[in-house]
């Protein structure tokens, strides 16, 4: 019994150290971004490689993720889940990719598209699509940062590329994938810390 103790122990114990031993290096959105789901209910990983030395997050079966590379049995990516977003690791035998059209109909992109309390609206105009998007940051003490952007643009395959008109312009990648967009700006779309990127869903 005593054996059989103490080979549970070792388990438990090699099951607890295995998790990622490194940072994951994942530096934003792309202008071809990829998607993926969670097929069951696991574990993901932030902040490896910190003092903290990872912080573990409940990821559930059809969670989303963007992933950015793959380094042994973990994938660096976007984690996004009930209660938060950011870079991190998941098991890649986790993990499944989501098939895009690579030129999906017109009425595929329409729609109002949700990230959190931020906005961007898609319709059908003079055989373009006509995008507005309105983003906000909060910070401390009741500070409010906002964005918007406005404008026609023609799709690329399941790729749009909008450019705000003038110097120091907002630009903005919209990439359709399933149900979802990703999206990724050159920070110059709002105030400070706004932010037109992640994943998108369809309301």
């Amino acid at each position: 019994m005593r054996a059989q103790a103490l080979l549970g122990m070792l388990i438990c114990v090699a099951v607890a150290q295995e998790r990622p031993q490194k940072a994951c290096a994942f530096d934003g959105f792309s202008a071809d971004g990829k998607l993926a789901e969670v097929t069951r209910s696991t574990a993901g990983y932030y902040g490896c490689g910190s003092r903290i030395d990872c912080l573990p997050a409940k990821l559930a079966a059809g969670d989303v993720v963007a992933p950015y590379h793959t380094d042994g049995d973990w994938t660096c990516a976007y984690l996004q889940q009930r209660d938060g977003a950011g870079p991190g690791w998941v098991r890649a035998s986790d993990i499944r990719y989501i098939p895009a059209d690579p030129v999906p109909p017109p009425g595929a992109w329409v729609g109002t598209w949700s990230n959190g309390r931020d906005r961007i609206r898609i319709a059908a105009s003079n055989g373009k699509l006509h995008l507005t998007g309105e983003a906000e940051w909060h910070g401390a003490g009741g500070v409010v940062h906002t964005g918007d952007f406005e404008g026609d643009v023609s799709p690329q395959g399941n790729h749009l590329h909008y450019v705000e008109e003038g110097a120091d312009s907002c630009t903005i990648d919209l990439t359709l994938i399933g149900r979802y967009l990703v999206a990724n700006d050159n920070e110059r779309c709002g105030g400070m810390n706004v932010r037109f990127w992640g994943i998108w869903k369809r309301k």
